[in-house]
């Protein structure tokens, strides 16, 4: 069984072309679950009389109670869906017909892949959209091999899908600053089982609006990234010594809580030597870039 589940919040304006993209895949789900977030633009009444028009019984949306937020919205969603596949899914792109048919013919054929992400080709609304640089790989299909990116997802939730196994202990590593995709990927990463179908299938659009571009290229807003990330890496590890038990794994995370501890003092000093120095650790950092990142955002004024 494939489930595809889907947020949304005040999406209207680019929502249909998401919704035609899913209605005509190839291959479809077994089940469709939107979550609105209190929407006040009138998204959650277009997507319920989208699925009476078209007559779409295994599509259902949900308008939540109260506002809970991008991370705990997708998580509540997440943790509802039914099958043993489960697509996760944004309002505002476009998906390619074939999704989902490439991409769980691929699961079906790898028992091994926990996590599967796929290339997305970025295209830009609105006035200030933030641009977007992923990481490369070569291949068709490619294991994540290296265990410092774990903390940092390679491709966005959107071109993700997974199995149902990696939401066993979601809830005692995820809380509210905790992107859904990004624990997914981390869980993944950490158990050796993501991989990247290094493959478009996503028109993926960046604008203004996106939650995934707030917050712009502060310092501050660097050193609150830095904060969540060590509460992370920090729930990580007590997560792996109590569930995974890998001690490679779990002598990694210890000094690479160390690390960004370090990085976070760094930033604060604007200490330019250290961060230069910091170079042996590189691997510790989620990528590889964030070490010359690092020394923009000491020299930044």
């Amino acid at each position: 069984m494939i489930s595809l589940v889907m947020t949304t919040y005040n999406g209207l304006k680019y929502i249909s072309e998401q919704l035609e993209s899913i209605k005509n895949q190839t291959v479809l789900p077994d089940e469709v679950l939107i979550y609105d977030d209190r929407s006040t633009d009138g998204t959650y009444e277009y997507v319920q009389e989208y699925i009476d028009r078209y007559s779409l019984h295994t599509w259902k949306v949900y308008r939540n109670k109260e506002n809970k937020g991008y991370s705990l919205n997708f998580s509540d969603a997440i943790d509802s869906a039914k099958g043993e596949l489960i697509f996760l899914c944004d309002q505002d792109d476009i998906w390619h017909l074939d999704k989902i048919k490439v991409m769980s013919e691929i699961m079906n054929s790898h028992p091994e892949i926990q996590l599967l992400a796929s290339n997305v080709h970025p295209f830009y609304d609105g006035e200030h959209p933030q641009k977007v640089n992923f990481e490369k790989f070569y291949g068709q299909l490619v294991k994540i091999n290296r265990i410092g990116s774990w903390i940092k997802p390679a491709r966005p939730g959107c071109s993700m899908c997974f199995r149902r196994c990696l939401l066993e202990n979601y809830d005692d590593v995820w809380f509210e600053n905790y992107a859904h995709d990004c624990l997914l990927w981390g869980k993944a990463v950490l158990s050796e089982t993501a991989y990247i179908y290094n493959e478009d299938t996503i028109e993926f659009r960046r604008h203004d609006k996106n939650a995934s571009s707030r917050g712009g290229g502060s310092l501050k807003y660097r050193l609150e990234g830095l904060n969540t990330e060590i509460d992370i890496i920090s729930r990580m590890l007590l997560f792996c010594k109590k569930n995974i038990r890998n001690e490679k794994h779990i002598s990694f995370l210890s000094e690479q809580l160390v690390v960004y501890k370090k990085r976070k003092n760094i930033l604060e000093t604007k200490n330019v030597i250290r961060a230069f120095l910091a170079f042996p650790y590189i691997k510790y950092y989620g990528r590889s870039r964030f070490w010359i990142t690092d020394i923009f955002y000491c020299l930044k004024r």
